[in-house]
């Protein structure tokens, strides 16, 4: 893993591996793959953070799912707005009925699932299942239930593997924690 990184006026000092990550994100594969083998689940992807994650997890997973995307948006800067905007969203075809598995790249406030499994919810789906790669216990401000975590990270704001900071950072292919 290389050094430290700037960004904009930022340092970013190295935080999880590109190793760690993709050992990590292949149990999880694992794990999904043993709870929907036999099914079609729908890959919900929250753009555009989970992306990379995404693309990972599905490679790993074993089996036929279909992919769609959403986008919300939540943050200025390094810090949550609360106030989430559904900016793109699911057809009721790919919800209804269907066993869902929302891939999102982190999970600090809660705000942004809180708003969109609800919206998920009046359309209908088999089940609903939420799968993050990162997730900020400490920041938690809404109930919610994760049923997969890769990594529980403390509250400082990261960058690398899809995550970004003011749109740079994403390509990363490790993850970057914001130094003191």
């Amino acid at each position: 893993m290389s050094t430290s990184i700037q960004l904009h006026d930022l340092r970013f000092k190295p935080y999880l591996s590109e190793e760690d990550i993709q050992k990590r994100v292949k149990e999880i594969a694992a794990q999904l793959t043993a709870e929907y083998g036999g099914k079609e689940p729908v890959f919900l992807v929250m753009l555009k953070g989970a992306f990379v994650f995404a693309t990972d997890l599905l490679r790993y997973y074993e089996g036929f799912p279909e992919i769609s995307f959403v986008r919300t948006r939540s943050y200025s800067g390094t810090s949550s707005t609360r106030n989430v905007e559904v900016l793109l969203g699911p057809t009721p075809e790919e919800v209804t009925g269907r066993d869902i598995i929302i891939v999102e790249d982190i999970v600090d406030s809660g705000h942004t699932m809180h708003r969109f499994i609800p919206i998920l919810e009046e359309q209908n789906p088999n089940s609903i299942c939420l799968v993050t790669l990162l997730f900020k216990p400490e920041m938690l401000e809404k109930e919610l239930k994760i049923d997969h975590v890769g990594f529980t990270i403390p509250p400082k704001f990261v960058v690398g593997y899809g995550l970004d900071y003011d749109g740079l950072g994403r390509n990363l292919e490790s993850i970057y924690q914001l130094e003191d």
